[in-house]
C-alpha cells in the first residue's frame, strides 16, 4: 500500500542568469522559497513527498551567446550531478522529499560538444535517479538555446541511453517505492501528444509537464494540453509554469501567464493558480496512488490502454517525416535555427507531397 501525500507544485520568479554560477544562486533563492512552501502544503495533514520545479526556472529564460559558439556553450553547460543538483541533494534530505527540476544546456560524457535539455529527479536520500532529455520541439530551442535534440543522434542515443531499447532511451521513467511512477515533459513537449503517451507507455502515473509560455497560457492551449495529456493517459498531471521573469531593469515581465495546475486522471483541474503573481508562488494538493492504479486496472469506458490496438496506430508513423541523426558526426554550429526552419518546410512540402496536407493554388 501507497500512502496519500502531498505535491508541491513551484512557480518561481524567473531570473535570467548573466554568469554561469548565477544559476546556483537561483538555486539556492528556489529552495528558500520551497521550504515556506513545503511547510504550508504539509498542513493539509499528508507529507509532501513530491517538489516539482518548472523549466528554466533554474537557469532563466535567456542565454547570453548564440548557438554554436562552443565556448560560451561550455562555458554555461551545467552537469549533473552538479551544483545545482548538490544544492537540491541538500534540501531534498532536510525535507525529506523526491525534487523534480530541469536544466536546459547540460553537458553529457557520452556526446562531447553536444548539450541537452535535462530534467531530473532527486530522491530523499540526496541521489539523483532519474534524468530525461527533451526530445519534441520546435526548431527555436536549438537555433538559440544550443540544445541538441536525441533525435538529432538517434543511433548513438538510443544504444548508450537505452542499451537499444528506444522506449527506455527517449521514455525513461522514475519507478519509485513510495511515490509512484514518475515522467517529466519538458515544457514545449507538451504541445505534442506523443511524449506524454510514451512516458505513459513505459509506466507513469504521474506526469509533471513544466512550463509554457505566452500566448499559449492566455489562449487556453496550456490548460487543453494539460487536461488531454492526463485524460488519454490515465495520468496524473503536475503542471507547474513559470512565474514572471524579472528583467535587468528591475521590471517585472510577464511572458508566461502563470496558470500552474495539476488535473486528475479524468483531465478534472484539481487546484489552479489564477491569475498573475508578481513573485513567488505554488500550489499543492494530495495524491493517492493507489486510487489510480485502481481506476487504471477497473474494466470501464474510459480506461483506454486495454482498447489500444496498437498495429493500427505503428501505421500512422510508418513513413518518417523528421529526418533523423542530422548532427550524429558534428555538432550544431551558428546558423542552426535558418536550417532548422528549413528543414521543417521540407517537411511541410513532404507532407503536401504526400497527401497529409493540400496545397493551396
Amino acid at each position: 500500500m501507497t500512502e496519500p501525500y502531498t505535491v508541491v507544485a513551484l512557480s518561481p520568479l524567473q531570473i535570467p542568469i548573466v554568469e554561469p554560477e548565477d544559476a546556483l544562486k537561483n538555486t539556492k533563492r528556489i529552495i528558500g522559497f520551497m521550504r515556506t512552501a513545503v511547510g504550508v502544503a504539509s498542513t493539509e495533514g499528508h507529507p509532501v513527498k513530491l517538489v516539482v520545479i518548472p523549466e528554466m526556472a533554474i537557469q532563466g529564460m535567456h542565454m547570453a551567446f548564440k548557438a554554436g559558439d562552443r565556448e560560451q556553450e561550455k562555458k554555461f553547460a551545467r552537469t549533473i550531478p552538479g551544483p545545482e543538483t548538490d544544492e537540491l541533494a541538500k534540501a531534498a534530505r532536510e525535507l525529506n522529499t523526491y525534487i523534480a527540476a530541469e536544466l536546459y544546456l547540460v553537458a553529457d560524457d557520452d556526446f562531447p560538444d553536444r548539450y541537452f535539455n535535462v530534467a531530473f529527479m532527486i530522491d530523499p536520500k540526496g541521489e539523483v535517479v532519474y534524468r530525461r532529455a527533451k526530445a519534441t520541439s520546435d526548431g527555436f530551442e536549438g537555433g538559440t538555446l544550443g540544445t541538441t535534440n536525441p533525435h538529432d543522434l538517434w543511433d548513438e542515443w538510443v544504444e548508450k541511453k537505452g542499451g537499444g531499447d528506444a522506449l527506455q532511451a527517449i521514455y525513461p521513467v522514475a519507478k519509485t517505492p513510495d511515490i509512484g511512477n514518475i515522467g517529466y515533459v519538458i515544457c514545449h513537449e507538451g504541445s505534442y501528444p506523443e511524449i506524454a503517451r510514451g512516458l505513459a507507455m513505459n509506466g507513469a502515473e504521474i506526469i509533471i509537464r513544466a512550463t509554457l509560455f505566452q500566448p499559449q497560457t492566455m489562449n487556453g492551449m496550456w490548460e487543453v494540453q494539460n487536461r488531454a495529456h492526463a485524460l488519454f493517459n490515465n495520468a496524473i498531471v503536475v503542471a507547474p509554469n513559470l512565474g514572471p521573469e524579472l528583467g535587468p531593469d528591475g521590471i517585472i515581465n510577464d511572458l508566461f501567464g502563470g496558470e500552474s495546475m495539476i488535473v486528475d486522471h479524468k483531465g478534472h483541474v484539481v487546484i489552479k493558480q489564477n491569475g498573475i503573481v508578481p513573485g513567488d508562488s505554488f500550489i499543492s494538493t494530495v495524491i493517492d496512488i493507489d486510487h489510480l492504479r485502481r481506476e487504471r486496472q477497473t474494466n470501464g469506458v474510459f480506461n483506454g490502454f486495454k482498447d489500444l490496438r496498437t498495429e493500427q496506430y505503428a501505421a500512422i508513423y510508418a513513413k518518417p517525416i523528421y529526418p533523423k541523426n542530422q548532427y550524429l558526426k558534428e555538432a550544431p554550429t551558428e546558423g542552426w535555427l535558418a536550417r532548422e526552419r528549413k528543414t521543417r518546410q521540407a517537411n511541410i512540402d513532404l507532407l503536401i507531397e504526400r497527401g497529409v496536407f493540400t496545397a493551396i493554388d
